[in-house]
């Protein structure tokens, strides 16, 4: 039982922890996240596309093993912290008198032709403790710093916790709206755990898109209404501008531009007008003629679809239509004529929605952390020793110090005290 617990509160595994999480999280930033399993086959290859999809690095912050790394690092500060407070504990009780004043560390010495007690008046100006233990005096001050270090433990201890938290309990995944209409369902970007419904109803009010010269996109936005029960809610959505509500969030990720077809069929001498949406096919029952979108685009000043046509038992048919141009298939023994007659574009916005119910704390788990690493670096524990040692009408002063970190700096003040002593004593 000694062994695990020394194993767990070990430095060494710390430190490989710390650079497993960074490792992994560097891996979460570079591979793109929340595919198809076919895109990593396709971009990596089929070895390390397996590889990919079998730890679940589509979705690295919230895998198994990254759980998995978060709870065994939070086990490892704990027992290295609780290994490590009775040394902490035992330098901030330590008596400061129990130094032997001949053998004080970075010592710097003197002599006055003044007594020991005018020199111990004079050592109130500088906020020394009264001489005690002979003629030895001190000067302490942040002794409590042994524990800022517990600031910088625990502020870790809260950012894991939080992390947990989110990996756990919250999510990441994405949803796609359709201009005019309304979606609450998420999909995760952990396979296998299906739609996730959210308690509230998003609408899709119109979609805005700005160009470049050179026609790349400039800036997309999503104008949105939020539909939770009674309360109607209007938000604009745009690129690095989320949406936050109910504690999820919504950031403009992608679009894609679809459009509603207005197509006029002729066959055997009879025509009609089929109106024809994204994802929802056209019909003209009578003829058994179906038309569905496959891909919408715009080039050269004309407006152009690619749609499958289907008639009875024949198999579909693929074509390009160009608005005002008409076009004819052949159904043997029938013939089929299309011309796409008007063109309403539409988009469809993709949304990427997240969840992390662990953010509180870890933004709070930041802010202490910044608070500890300050206190550890500017609140050093710092010891100041002035020792009398009377000599017949003159008395030696010897000055020492210790301190944790900064022993350059401590040399100085030392030496600046004795000058400032004897300018007052002289």
């Amino acid at each position: 039982m000694k062994k695990l617990v020394d194993t767990l509160a070990s430095l060494r595994l710390a430190i490989f922890l710390f650079l497993a999480l960074a490792a992994t999280s560097i891996l979460g930033t570079l591979i793109p996240q929340g595919r198809d399993p076919g895109f990593y086959l396709a971009k990596y290859g089929a070895f390390w596309g397996k590889l990919i999809n079998l730890f679940s690095l589509y979705d690295a912050y919230h895998s198994w093993w990254y759980v998995a790394l978060l709870s065994l690092f939070l086990a490892n500060l704990i027992f290295c912290s609780v290994k490590r407070f009775p040394v902490s504990l035992k330098l901030f009780r330590r008596d400061p008198f129990s130094i032997d004043p001949r053998k004080m560390p970075l010592a710097r010495e003197m002599s006055l032709e003044v007594s020991p007690e005018e020199i111990k008046a004079r050592l109130k100006d500088f906020h020394f403790k009264p001489l005690k233990e002979g003629e030895l005096g001190v000067k302490d001050r942040y002794r409590w710093s042994y524990f800022a270090v517990y600031f910088v433990h625990g502020s870790i201890l809260i950012i894991v916790l939080g992390a947990l938290i989110g990996a756990v309990w919250g999510y990441r995944g994405s949803m796609s709206i359709l201009e005019g209409e309304t979606s609450n369902k998420v999909f995760p970007f952990r396979r296998h755990q299906g739609f996730i419904t959210l308690p509230f109803q998003i609408k899709l009010e119109k979609f805005e898109i700005d160009f470049y010269p050179n026609g790349a996109p400039k800036d997309y936005r999503s104008y949105v209404k939020i539909l939770d029960g009674q309360k109607s809610l209007d938000y604009v959505i745009r690129v690095n501008h989320p949406l936050e509500y109910r504690g999820i969030k919504f950031y403009q990720a992608s679009y894609q531009e679809y459009a509603a077809l207005r197509i006029k069929a002729e066959v055997s001498g009879k025509h009609k007008e089929i109106l024809v949406k994204p994802f929802q096919d056209g019909q003209w029952p009578e003829e058994e003629l179906s038309i569905g979108l496959i891909r919408y685009a715009r080039a050269h000043g004309f407006r152009m679809a690619q749609v499958w046509v289907s008639k009875g038992d024949h198999e579909p048919r693929m074509l390009w239509l160009i608005e005002g141009h008409r076009q004819t298939l052949s159904f043997s023994p029938e013939k089929i004529s299309l011309t796409l007659v008007e063109t309403r574009p539409l988009f469809m916005s993709g949304l990427q929605v997240r969840k992390d119910p662990g953010a509180i704390l870890v933004y709070a788990g930041c802010a202490l952390m910044i608070l500890g690493v300050f206190v550890t670096f500017f609140f050093t524990h710092r010891r100041l020793w002035i020792y009398l040692v009377p000599q017949g009408n003159k008395t030696r002063i010897i000055a020492g110090g210790y301190s944790k970190r900064y022993r350059e700096d401590l040399q100085k003040e030392i030496e600046l005290l004795l000058t400032d002593l004897k300018s007052r004593l002289t």
